[in-house]
């Protein structure tokens, strides 16, 4: 009996951890595209690396985009799948974009160099998640990616976090 006893307690603790519900976790997406543009012809581009010297055009894996993304960090469109913004090769038609440097590496804090291939939209990288601090506008070259990348200012290369289209 003295057995009998001392067991109750241990099952009642083992039923009790079997029938405990986790939490739900959250699904993670990755997005390096979140350009509606068809064939990414003209889309705004944070690139992974800083522009080329000699070239000035856009290293390293990017980041595409037409709309205006309030946090680099990414977001939740349901709350139940958190969408991380990250770099990514192979996004656009030229020769840009092409290497696997910052493949895979998130978006915020980590861009060196921009160019914008919008049509009459300006794109301005901010210093802090929306829209907020320093930052610095680039205009648009309809669809011209090589030879136009620009580096950003020391005070937002690897420190960005939001961009606005205007």
């Amino acid at each position: 009996m003295r057995n009998l006893i001392r067991s109750i307690p241990v099952a009642a603790l083992i039923a009790g951890s079997i029938f405990y519900a986790q939490p739900a976790q959250a699904a993670t997406t990755y997005e390096s595209d979140s350009c509606s543009s068809s064939n990414n012809a003209y889309c705004f581009v944070l690139y992974y690396n800083s522009a080329g010297s000699i070239t000035n055009s856009g290293q390293g894996a990017c980041y595409v985009s037409n709309m205006s993304v309030p946090d680099h960090y990414g977001y939740s469109p349901n709350g139940a799948t958190l969408v991380r913004l990250v770099f990514g090769y192979g996004k656009l038609p030229n020769a840009t974009c092409k290497s696997e440097s910052g493949d895979g590496t998130t978006l915020k804090n980590n861009a060196a160099s921009i160019v914008n291939g919008e049509c009459g939209v300006t794109n301005r990288v901010y210093f802090s998640s929306g829209y907020q601090g320093i930052s610095q506008a680039s205009t648009a070259t309809c669809g011209g990616y090589g030879g136009l990348a620009e580096n950003l200012v020391p005070e937002l290369k690897n420190e960005n976090a939001s961009h606005k289209r205007y």
